[in-house]
């Protein structure tokens, strides 16, 4: 499996219980998912979910490749990933944050203001830091009145920066 296919849905915290239960916090807006899902990757090795839950705000999860706690001890804390094919599918003028990062950015009049290198995730809606080098970070609230146009197959996003920014 080529690991540049791979997107990352979850992160393992950390062993639950004696059994070799995983406990999982799920980086997608998906996580029942996990219910359902028979194989990912974690460092690019297939893995098979037997079974799973939630908890909480984690998954509880069980790996055949993962037989007890002491198991899931040497595994440590690893990425939970799969192909970029088997994302869920997101509706219309939706993206996943990998395909919003290392766009790059434009105001209408096409003035480049730089590329999006993270998006934060602070509650209400996202935001898009926008780096351009030798200039501070430029911080997007994701608002359809500030993010005018997405274009994952050009690269480019336009938008129309509020005038405090």
């Amino acid at each position: 499996m080529d690991t540049q296919e791979l997107i990352t849905i979850g992160v393992i915290i950390a062993p639950h219980g004696v059994r070799g239960d995983v406990r999982i916090l799920p980086r997608t807006d998906f996580p029942e998912r996990f219910m359902n899902m028979d194989v990912c990757y974690i460092n690019g090795e297939p893995y098979h979910i037997t079974s799973a839950k939630f908890h909480k705000q984690f998954i509880l999860a069980t790996f055949k490749e993962l037989p007890d706690r002491t198991a899931v001890e040497r595994l440590g804390k690893q990425e939970i990933k799969v192909p970029r094919q088997d994302l869920m599918e997101l509706p219309e003028d939706r993206y996943y944050i990998f395909e919003i990062e290392g766009l790059a950015v434009e105001d209408t009049e096409g003035n480049d203001l730089g590329i999006v290198k993270e998006v934060l995730q602070p509650g209400a809606n996202d935001v898009y830091v926008v780096a351009k080098e030798g200039e501070p970070d430029l911080l997007l609230p994701a608002l359809k009145t500030v993010v005018l146009t997405i274009d994952i197959e050009g690269g480019k996003m336009i938008v129309d920066p509020p005038e405090w920014l």
